[in-house]
C-alpha cells in the first residue's frame, strides 16, 4: 500500500485530497475500514473514516484556512489481519513561494513522455521542478521542430517537454525552464561578436569549448535578446518561470560594446538583470517564478533581495564541511527579511562513487543539516534520481530502500514545517549552551557530554532554535563519522541513547515533545519531565530516548 497527497502542495482554502493506493484490487479488499488522523505538530485536528477501499482510494481531508502550515497524517487500515499503519504529510500555504521544494527532470526523449516523473516527485512534495537543458540552444530556447538535439547532443522531443509541463501543473508544481544567463552557441557568437565578454588578453570567454559567454551588463543588446527568449519559454511552452543559471566564472570581464574595451564587474550587473527579466516576463500576464544561481555563494549579497522567489546557492568547495552548510544558510537568511526560501544545490558524489549504503547515510545526514537550519535541498529528480554533479543529465538512481527512507525524511520536513521554517525561529546554539551558558545543558545519564554545537565528527550535533512560545532542540548523529565533510559517504552511526537535557524556562510549560523520521511512527510523542529549581532559576529536565540519525525535541512554553 502507498499513501500520499494528490498534489505536491495545497493553497489556503483548497480541499486536500489524499490517495491510498493498493498494488491490486485483492490487496485493497483485505481492509474494510480506514481511519485518518490529521495532526498539526502534536495536536489532532481532524479525523476522517471511510469503510470501503478501491485499488486507488481518494480521501478528502477537508480544507484549511492556513497562512503557512505543515500537517502530518496517520492512516490506520483495519481488516481481518493486523492493522496497517501508513503516514504522509502535506502543507497549506497562502502562496506557493512560502515553501519551495525544488526538484528536477532532464529526460525529454519521445519515450519519456509518460514515465511517471511527476507522479513520483509529488510523493516527495516537490512543488517546483527545474527542466534541465530542455531547449534547442541557450540563445534560441524554443524551436518549432518536434525533435531536436540540445547543445550537449541530448535528444529532445518537444511534446515530451510540454506534456511534463502539463503534468507538473496538474500536481501543484511550478515548472521552471533552465536558461543560462550568458551562454550562447558558437554560431550566435560569430554573428554577434561585440555582444560577448572577453578576458584581459582580448579572447572571448568560452565554457567547455561550446558555451560562449555573452555580455549581460545593463544596456547590452544581449539582455533584450535573453528576455525575449525567456518570454518565448513562458508563452509558447507554458513554463511558470526561469532558472537563471550562471557558471561562477568569470567574475570580471571586458565589454566590447560600441568599440570600447571596458572592464565589467558581473556581480554589479546581476541584480538589475534579474529585475529587468522579471519586468519583461510580467508582461506575459503571470507572476514569473525566477531562480538565480549563486554559484559557490557568489554573489548572493547582490542578488538575494531582487525579484527572485528563492535564495538559491550551488554549493562547491571550499564550502566542504557540515558547519559550512549551516553558515551558508544563516548568512542567506539574514539577507532577506520576508519568507523567501533558501535552497541549496548540494550534489552528492557518493551516489556515483561509493557504496549505496554510504551514500544513503550521507543523504540523510545532509538533508537533516539543511532542513534543521531552515533551508531546502535540491537533490531529487524523476523516478528516484539524485544529483551527483553539475550536469543533471548524468544523474544517478537511489535504490528502493533508500528512496523509501528519503520519502519519510521529506514527509518529516513537511510535517514539522512550522518548526523548521518559521522565520521567527532564531538560532541561539552558540550563545545559549556550553561554558557558563546554563540555558541548555545536554549529556548522557552518566553526566558525560559528547556533543557539538558546530557539527564536529564523532559527536552528537545539537542545534537550538527559539521563538516566542517554542524552544526547539535538533539532534543530528555524527558519532559514527570519522570526518565532517558533507560530500563523503557515511557509515551507519551508532544509535545514541538516553540523552539527558536540562532547559531553563521562565515559567510553566505546556509540554515537551519529541519526533524522528527514523522511528516507525513520526508522530510527536510527549516526553515526561521534572521541574528543577535552584539558584539559577527554573528549569525542566527530560531524557530523549534515542537518536539514530535525526531527531527533534520541542518545548511548548
Amino acid at each position: 500500500m502507498d499513501f500520499y497527497p494528490r498534489k505536491a502542495q495545497y493553497l489556503t482554502g483548497e480541499e486536500v485530497w489524499l490517495c491510498l493506493e493498493a498494488a491490486d484490487v485483492c490487496e485493497a479488499q483485505r481492509y474494510d475500514r480506514v481511519v485518518l488522523v490529521v495532526y498539526w505538530l502534536e495536536t489532532k485536528i481532524r479525523t476522517v473514516e471511510i469503510d470501503r477501499l478501491q485499488q486507488t482510494t481518494e480521501i478528502c481531508a477537508g480544507s484549511y484556512d492556513s497562512f503557512f502550515a505543515g500537517y502530518g497524517v496517520r492512516a490506520v487500515l483495519y481488516g481481518k489481519e493486523k492493522p496497517l499503519i501508513l503516514e504522509t504529510a502535506f502543507d497549506v500555504c497562502r502562496k506557493p513561494e512560502y515553501s519551495l521544494r525544488y526538484g528536477f527532470v532532464s529526460d525529454f526523449a519521445k519515450k519519456d513522455m509518460v514515465n511517471g516523473a511527476m507522479e513520483q516527485l509529488r510523493k516527495y512534495h516537490i512543488n517546483m521542478v527545474q527542466f534541465y537543458d530542455w531547449s534547442y540552444r541557450h540563445d534560441n530556447l524554443v524551436v518549432e521542430q518536434d525533435d531536436y538535439e540540445d547543445m550537449m547532443g541530448k535528444k529532445i522531443h518537444r511534446d515530451t517537454v510540454r506534456e511534463k509541463i502539463v503534468q507538473a501543473k496538474r500536481y501543484g508544481m511550478k515548472p521552471i525552464a533552465y536558461g543560462a544567463v550568458y551562454a550562447a552557441s558558437k554560431e550566435f557568437y560569430e554573428q554577434h561578436r561585440d555582444w560577448a565578454f572577453y578576458n584581459g588578453n582580448g579572447d572571448v570567454f568560452c565554457f567547455i569549448d561550446r558555451f560562449y559567454i555573452m555580455n549581460i551588463q545593463k544596456g547590452s543588446p544581449w539582455r533584450s535578446h535573453l528576455a525575449a527568449q525567456y518570454q518565448n519559454a513562458l508563452e509558447k511552452m507554458g513554463f511558470a518561470g526561469i532558472h537563471m543559471d550562471t557558471y561562477g566564472f568569470p567574475k570580471t570581464a571586458f565589454s566590447r560594446l560600441e568599440g570600447r574595451f571596458e572592464r565589467v564587474a558581473l556581480q554589479k550587473e546581476f541584480g538589475s538583470l534579474i529585475d529587468e527579466v522579471s519586468a519583461a516576463l510580467t508582461e506575459t500576464g503571470q507572476e514569473p517564478f525566477l531562480v538565480f544561481n549563486n554559484v559557490g555563494n557568489w554573489p548572493v549579497s547582490e542578488t538575494a533581495c531582487h525579484n527572485v522567489k528563492a535564495v538559491y546557492i550551488e554549493v562547491w568547495p571550499p564550502y566542504e564541511r557540515y558547519f559550512h552548510i549551516k553558515q551558508l544558510i544563516l548568512e542567506a537568511r539574514r539577507l532577506v527579511q520576508d519568507r523567501k526560501p533558501v535552497i541549496l544545490a548540494a550534489y552528492l558524489e557518493p551516489f556515483r562513487k561509493e557504496d549505496g549504503l554510504l551514500a544513503a547515510y550521507a543523504a540523510r545526514i545532509l538533508m537533516a543539516v539543511i532542513v534543521s537550519n531552515g533551508a531546502y535541498h535540491l537533490l531529487l529528480g524523476e523516478n528516484n534520481a539524485v544529483l551527483t554533479q553539475g550536469y543533471y543529465g548524468d544523474y544517478s538512481l537511489m535504490g528502493e530502500e533508500t528512496a523509501a527512507v528519503m520519502r519519510r525524511y521529506y514527509d518529516f520536513m513537511l510535517r514539522y514545517l512550522n518548526l523548521f521554517y518559521d522565520p521567527e525561529m532564531t538560532d541561539v546554539t552558540m550563545t545559549h549552551m556550553g561554558w557558563d551558558n546554563y540555558e541548555y545543558q545536554c549529556g548522557a545519564e552518566d553526566g558525560t557530554a559528547c556533543w557539538s554545537a558546530y557539527g564536529e565528527s564523532g559527536k552528537l550535533w545539537i542545534t537550538i532554535r527559539e521563538s516566542t512560545g517554542c524552544k526547539l532542540l535538533i539532534f543530528i548523529n555524527l558519532s559514527g563519522c570519522s570526518e565532517d565533510y558533507w560530500n563523503k559517504g557515511k557509515e551507519k552511526p551508532p544509535i545514541q541513547k538516553d540523552i539527558l537535557c536540562t532547559v531553563a524556562v521562565d515559567g510553566d510549560i505546556e509540554g515537551i515533545y519529541c519526533a524522528s523520521p527514523d522511528l516507525p511512527d513520526s508522530t510527536s510523542q510527549e516526553l515526561p519531565y521534572e521541574s528543577v529549581t535552584n539558584e539559577k532559576g527554573k528549569s525542566v529536565r527530560f531524557t530523549l530516548p534515542e537518536v539514530e540519525v535525526w531527531a527533534i525535541v520541542y518545548l511548548r512554553c
